[in-house]
């Protein structure tokens, strides 16, 4: 199963269950040719996992529920830069009342690209600092922040609010005063300047975006390379003709910019030597929509399961799943201490033996199990496979 949106194609290569757990293989291929996809791409908090329409009507009216009790985890295999494809191992687990049925659903409407991380200084000179435009709010128009000083401390029970909301603060009138070192539209220095002998630097940010600059991080690097960290840190929220908001009459919904004012106790009459600096991250990305069923019944021709016990050295191999991206090992070890993970792992094929890479997964001492995954170098044509190799353990594989 597959589908394609925004120039990327999702498929599922197999899936297989396991009691309350199924591993789903899952690739991504940039199919537009900008070659998009790196191996940093991820899901994030986009992808969802739920039963489809006619299994949540069979399962009498709890479907809820059900959504509910999904868990998964994933882990990237393999990224082909040649295809820009990346192959993706998905475990999948569901409660006990609420067991996995076919087929389920895997979707996803946010794709991150790659992330672009940055610890640079901001070509902003600092001995050029004097006073600047400022504005005075009040506390209510402080809609949080880090390390704030007593008189802004948050209270009256609730996490939102300071504790006197009539007291006026002191802030940078909100501007564009430089950009950031990522060179990114949607952040920006606003405005920088001395209030009260203190340097103020506030930087703004364009809201609503699921794509883009992450929330920055200001230091000073002194003139002998020590680095100064904000006293603390406002919180302020703008419409779209940058005023300042008000919490006891505005919300999120309302705001269009964010500003972060980082507020330094240094001497501003020795700012010559002292280097602003920034560090964040940049995300690209794209929205879109992307479903595909996953029945985890039919392994397909691209999947060979075994499940006859195999006795290695100490180990049991009960569940081996055999997929284009390599094998998946399910079992449990009598000894001291699993040895699975460093055993040597190979395939053979009519055209010879394929080592397997990795060992990677999860163990549990007190179960004493396993559930190890070794990697191909390159995707496998599974039908081609006559045995798996484990040390010198030969296990012959049936053809479907």
């Amino acid at each position: 199963a597959y589908c394609e949106d925004q120039g990327i194609r999702m498929e599922v290569i197999g899936a297989q269950k396991y009691d309350n757990m199924a591993v789903v293989y899952l690739s991504l291929q940039d199919v537009s040719g900008q070659n998009r996809l790196t191996e940093q791409t991820d899901f994030q908090d986009g992808f969802t996992v739920k039963m489809n329409t006619q299994a949540q009507e069979e399962a009498k009216g709890q479907t809820d529920e059900i959504v509910a009790s999904f868990g998964y985890g994933q882990k990237m295999l393999y990224f082909d830069e040649e295809t820009n494809t990346i192959y993706y191992e998905f475990t999948i687990t569901a409660d006990a009342d609420s067991p996995l049925s076919d087929p389920l659903e895997l979707g996803s409407f946010l794709i991150y690209f790659d992330k672009r991380s940055y610890e640079e200084p901001v070509s902003i000179s600092l001995s050029d600092i004097k006073e600047t435009e400022t504005v005075s709010i009040r506390g209510g128009q402080i809609w949080g922040g880090s390390d704030l000083p007593d008189d802004l401390i948050w209270g009256r029970g609730s996490s939102d609010l300071p504790d006197d909301l009539d007291e006026l603060t002191t802030v940078l009138a909100p501007g564009n005063y430089a950009p950031m070192p990522h060179g990114e539209a949607d952040q920006w220095i606003s405005n920088i300047g001395i209030i009260n002998g203190k340097l103020h630097v506030q930087t703004g940010k364009l809201l609503h975006k699921e794509f883009g600059s992450t929330d920055p991080n200001l230091n000073l690097k002194t003139p002998d390379g020590y680095f100064i960290n904000p006293d603390y840190v406002l919180d302020l929220y703008g419409d779209k003709d940058c005023r300042l908001l008000d919490l006891e009459e505005s919300d999120y919904g309302d705001a269009v910019y964010r500003y972060e004012e980082a507020i330094f106790s240094i001497d501003t009459e020795e700012l010559d030597g002292y280097t602003l600096c920034y560090a964040g991250s940049v995300y690209s990305g794209v929205k879109g929509r992307w479903k595909v069923a996953v029945n985890l019944s039919d392994t397909s021709r691209k999947m060979r399961i075994i499940t006859n016990d195999i006795p290695v050295e100490g180990h049991l191999f009960e569940h081996m799943t055999l997929s284009p991206l390599g094998l998946q090992v399910i079992g449990s070890y009598t000894g001291e201490e699993c040895m699975a993970s460093g055993m040597s792992m190979a395939v053979e094929t009519a055209d010879g033996v394929i080592p397997l890479h990795g060992g990677g997964g999860s163990l549990n001492s007190q179960k004493k199990t396993f559930n190890l995954h070794w990697n191909t170098e390159a995707p496998l044509d599974v039908a081609t496979v006559t045995a798996v190799i484990i040390n010198d353990t030969r296990i012959p594989v049936q053809s479907n």
